[in-house]
């Protein structure tokens, strides 16, 4: 075995930069498609110094085999792994996963570029120099990421987010190994029946294999995607039902306070028509004070009433002044369980971010029902403080644990669009806004 490092720029070698100008593509192009990019600029000086190392410490190395292959693969795998670490945000698994998938991807591109300029040089008469070297280089290059850009932007409406554990990352990582290791075997062996000295075989082998595991592991990321899929579409179904059955729930203890309000006052004012003067005072004062539990909203909606009503109670309990204009008989075409999911997320949410507000007369939300043309809006506003993060103009969970919070906003979003409708989010100058066009 020769464990030297072999400097050979001859056509029988891939060279090195051909490599690390499609591992830093290829890192680009996972991180432009990712959900968890980081935002900024002052990332993109070390991760092109990183692309710069890569790509000098590619073709220094170009042509080495045995033990120092090894190393420098490990060297590469590294690198890729900080462009990511610096770029994304999750953990290591996640990091780990996107880059086994960039570094397959770029031997895949590498492998089946060099391929095709072997042949055309071998025999169709191109001239081996650096000119068409680069114009083989970036044509196929450009044509891989550009199908991938296809494939990508066909799942961008799923708007889907992987969540990565150690069974994931373990999965990839085996299936980049075993097919990585026999796709190089004739790098690291000679002399057995699994390798061969055969330029024009071994880059059959190399990117044939390559290709597979570049398939295998979209296929595996797209059932992955689609197990997300189902579990969030059985946790928001069982979402709807539990907050249906609340909604009946409160419904019918609405009216059993509305009932024991009414028989409460009327009482308290035959007292008062007997009553002394200091005993009168008293007297108004209770009235004031179960007041609070009088329902007052009258939307034309029995739905949307019950859910005001309630949501109201959680406001006066936590010092929030909840404000409301509604025309909800315009919400008459949707089904009920659509109405009280949609109004008691947003509202549950809106809470949720306004009793962090310290000064309690700034703690406020607002709510608006009514028709625009041919569409209903539903406006939803409130106070808050702190740092709010967004992606595709809705708001990220607060929550730690990212994969068992944020159905709430994805109920919301699943209801707006099941009737052909759209929702978006912003924040600015304390406020928080959420906006939901349905058509009617």
């Amino acid at each position: 075995m020769d464990m030297k490092i072999r400097f050979i720029s001859d056509l029988g070698n891939t060279p090195g930069i051909w490599y690390a100008i499609a591992y830093f593509l290829s890192a680009l192009f996972f991180l432009s498609f990712n959900h968890n990019t980081r935002n900024g600029l002052r990332k993109w000086g070390p991760v092109c110094g990183l692309g710069a190392f890569l790509m000098a410490f590619m073709h220094i190395t170009t042509g080495c085999y045995g033990l120092y292959f090894l190393f420098v693969m490990c060297v590469v795998i590294t690198c890729i792994y900080f462009i990511f670490h610096l770029c994304l945000e999750g953990d290591f698994c996640k990091r780990a996963y996107y880059t086994i998938r960039a570094f397959m991807l770029g031997e895949f591109m590498a492998s089946l570029g060099w391929q095709i300029f072997y042949f055309g040089v071998k025999n169709r008469g191109v001239i081996f120099d650096a000119l068409h070297q680069s114009i083989s280089m970036f044509t196929v290059y450009f044509v891989i990421l550009g199908i991938g850009i296809l494939l990508e932007k066909r799942n961008a409406p799923r708007n889907r987010e992987l969540i990565i554990k150690r069974r994931e990352l373990v999965m990839v990582f085996v299936i980049m190994l075993i097919l990585y290791s026999v796709s190089n075997l004739s790098y690291v062996v000679v002399g057995t029946p699994f390798t061969t000295q055969s330029t024009p075989e071994l880059f059959i082998i190399r990117t044939v294999i390559d290709f597979t595991a570049v398939s295998l592991l979209v296929l595996y990321h797209e059932l992955c995607l689609q197990t997300v899929e189902k579990i969030e579409a059985q946790t928001l179904k069982s979402m709807y039902e539990m907050q249906y059955s609340q909604y009946q729930i409160q419904e019918e203890n609405i009216a059993l306070v509305n009932q024991k309000y009414h028989d409460l006052k009327h009482q308290i004012l035959a007292l008062k028509a007997g009553a002394s003067e200091g005993t009168n005072d008293y007297l108004d004062q209770m009235l004031d004070e179960i007041k609070h539990y009088e329902t007052s909203y009258a939307t034309g909606n029995r739905v949307l009433d019950t859910i005001l009503s309630s949501e109201g109670m959680k406001c006066q309990a936590r010092g929030i002044e909840l404000t409301c204009v509604a025309d909800g008989s315009i919400l008459s075409f949707m089904n009920p369980m659509d109405v009280s999911a949609l109004f008691g997320n947003a509202l549950d949410n809106a809470i949720e971010g306004t009793e962090k507000v310290e000064n309690k007369d700034e703690r406020l939300i607002h709510l608006t029902v009514d028709k625009q043309k041919s569409f209903v809006r539903i406006f939803v506003e409130n106070r808050y403080t702190g740092n709010i993060r967004f992606r595709h103009s809705l708001p990220l969970t607060s929550k730690a644990d990212t994969n068992f919070h944020g159905f709430g906003i994805k109920s919301m979003k699943s209801i707006a669009e099941k009737y052909g409708g759209s929702i978006q989010a912003s924040a600015e100058d304390g406020w928080f806004k959420l906006s939901i066009l349905i058509p009617t």
